[in-house]
């Protein structure tokens, strides 16, 4: 049970991070967007947020797949942190690696809660005499 709460904990910080930049999504789908290329993307980030939420809630392990793509497109297309308003505690020169940094970290722990989801998971075949 702890497990599941923590993916609940991974979807509430995807929750944040989407209505935290929810004007940015905005922008971009505004009809005065000229490309279609920064649609896409935005398309493609908006869908894994809400897919990962949905499946990272019930404590489903494919939430996970779309969460590896939102984290990372999120962070080099976009430049949003997972956790809002910690990269405006410090100066404006080194928030960007700072993003990157958080991001990086609530990754690895998404990889490693992962793998400790899988590993509850298998059940092995005891040996009978």
């Amino acid at each position: 049970n702890g497990m599941v709460t923590a993916a609940q904990g991974l979807a509430a910080l995807v929750v944040i991070c989407l209505l935290r930049y929810l004007d940015t999504f905005a922008v971009i789908f505004s009809i005065n967007q000229v490309g279609i290329v920064p649609s896409i993307i935005a398309t493609l980030v908006l869908l894994s947020g809400v897919s990962a939420i949905a499946g990272l809630v019930r404590g489903d392990m494919w939430g996970f797949i779309p969460l590896y793509f939102f984290i990372p497109a999120a962070t080099m297309f976009f430049g949003f942190s997972l956790i809002p308003y910690l990269p405006l505690l410090i100066e404006p020169e080194y928030r960007r690696l700072l993003v990157i940094a958080i991001n990086s970290c609530v990754l690895l722990y998404a990889v490693f809660l992962l793998l400790r989801m899988m590993d509850s998971d298998v059940i092995l075949p005891t040996e009978k005499y």
